[in-house]
């Protein structure tokens, strides 16, 4: 399965700095679905399941530096720095940066139509890559990888500099739980002009999460997501 690509990932273990006892796995890490309807071996599996376990291990990996490196800062700056680190652009930009994409075992459609240079595609390789680490050489050889790679962006973090506010923490929520965006809508408007009072509610998937009241349309969207953010948390407690 691998012959293809031996020299690519020769190279790719020396931009991780990690060399695979296994081998087989990073060669695992790189095979998108695609690859399965083209491959002649009923026994393949996607990299599905690598990316799962990877995932994990990376968001895991960055809590605990964000934890560890930044002691004064606040669980809302947290979250906001975390999404920033494991989103799908930083991941995609560092896939190009290591040259993931000329490994990848992709279907011949989507080789055409540019999915090497996919962001999506480069992501989700990358966090197999991490699952395949993992498997391989264990716990602190991935955070050695992981640390690796994201040392320039943990360099860039300035808590004071992160936008936290309400809004923005029910999204980066509400995403990485279902992948939807919370939406907002003004339902009332009472008072007069130089006295005015609004209502918003807001709904992810069109199921309302809450209501919140301010004197101007933002304050009460931002309203709304603390109550929809507390409301969560209380759940998910």
């Amino acid at each position: 399965m691998c012959a293809a690509i031996d020299q690519q990932l020769e190279q790719l273990q020396d931009r991780l700095q990690y060399r695979f006892s296994d081998l087989s796995l990073l060669c695992q890490a790189m095979v998108h679905r695609s690859y399965l309807n083209e491959a002649n071996d009923p026994g393949l599996e996607s990299n599905e399941r690598l990316e799962f376990l990877g995932d994990a291990v990376l968001g895991a990996i960055v809590a605990q530096h964000l934890y560890a490196e930044f002691p004064r800062a606040s669980e809302g700056w947290m979250t906001v720095a975390r999404s920033q680190l494991v989103r799908n652009e930083t991941l995609g930009m560092i896939g190009r940066e290591i040259g993931l994409g000329a490994c990848l075992l992709l279907g011949a459609g989507i080789a055409n139509d540019g999915a090497r240079d996919r962001t999506t595609v480069l992501s989700r390789a990358l966090e197999a890559s991490l699952g395949a680490i993992w498997l391989d050489g264990g716990e602190e050889a991935v955070r050695r990888v992981v640390r690796r790679l994201l040392e320039p962006n943990f360099a860039a973090l300035v808590p004071d500099e992160l936008q936290v506010d309400s809004k923005s923490l029910l999204q980066e929520l509400t995403q990485s739980r279902s992948g939807a965006k919370p939406n907002y809508s003004i339902i009332e408007q009472t008072g007069p002009p130089h006295d005015r009072s609004f209502r918003a509610v807001v709904a992810v998937d069109g199921a309302t999460l809450a209501v919140g009241q301010g004197r101007s349309k933002q304050a009460a969207e931002k309203d709304a997501a603390s109550r929809a953010l507390a409301s969560l948390r209380e759940r998910l407690a």
